[in-house]
């Protein structure tokens, strides 16, 4: 049961390439917002780091030329926009996942997919082992990710498709999840072929196309 576990999870992880041409970005100052906890939007430029430092924490200039900045971090905003990269503040870290870290958007619709990164350097010796090189991406500064993928609805309700409890009752969570849409959560509930646990984007984009 735990090889089984460990290997879906592995199937789960999205590989996202990023072309050399956007390796330039790292230490940049980018056109950017952030949205702070009491809904203000303020417009500005934000420093780009690598997707995992994004993160942990922000660092805003109020213009380009200015050498002084405020730093933000997850609790103190609800969202910010570097380019057109867009990250959210989420509960997802921590052994009770309820950590607030800044999560990349990587679909958005009625229900949106966030990607949450993580060292390859990082991972268990027997996670390397069972893992297809094809599914590891690079960051920024060249250092080698794996990712895992959150789902997460227009009224904050957030699914975390790494959870054990998700993957193990995949069919009736997912089904119940995406209840709105009677004709795809019908479809996962019955378990018809390309509804499963790997069929996420697919599941998603279908949902989505209901509304």
């Amino acid at each position: 049961m735990k090889k089984i576990f460990t290997l879906t999870i592995l199937m789960l992880f999205m590989t996202l390439g990023f072309s050399q041409n956007r390796n330039k970005e790292q230490g940049d100052k980018l056109p950017g917002s952030v949205k702070l906890n009491s809904g203000e939007v303020i417009e500005g430029y934000i420093l780009r780091y690598s997707k995992i430092k994004s993160q942990k924490k922000v660092h805003f200039y109020k213009n380009i030329d200015s050498k002084d900045y405020t730093e933000y971090k997850p609790e103190q905003l609800i969202s910010y926009q570097v380019a057109d990269a867009y990250y959210q503040s989420l509960p997802y870290e921590g052994f009770t996942q309820k950590t607030k870290v800044f999560i990349e958007r990587s679909l958005d619709g009625k229900v949106s997919l966030f990607t949450y990164y993580i060292y390859v350097e990082e991972l268990k010796t027997e996670d390397l082992r069972e893992k297809p090189e094809s599914k590891i991406s690079l960051d920024f500064d060249g250092k080698k990710l794996q990712s895992e993928l959150i789902m997460l609805k227009e009224n904050n309700e957030q699914l975390n498709l790494t959870s054990m409890k998700v993957i193990m009752g995949f069919k009736n969570i997912m089904s119940k999840y995406l209840s709105e849409c009677n004709v795809v959560s019908n479809k996962i509930a019955n378990k018809e072929d390309g509804y499963g646990v790997l069929s996420i984007m697919k599941i998603v984009k279908e949902y989505n196309l209901c509304f």
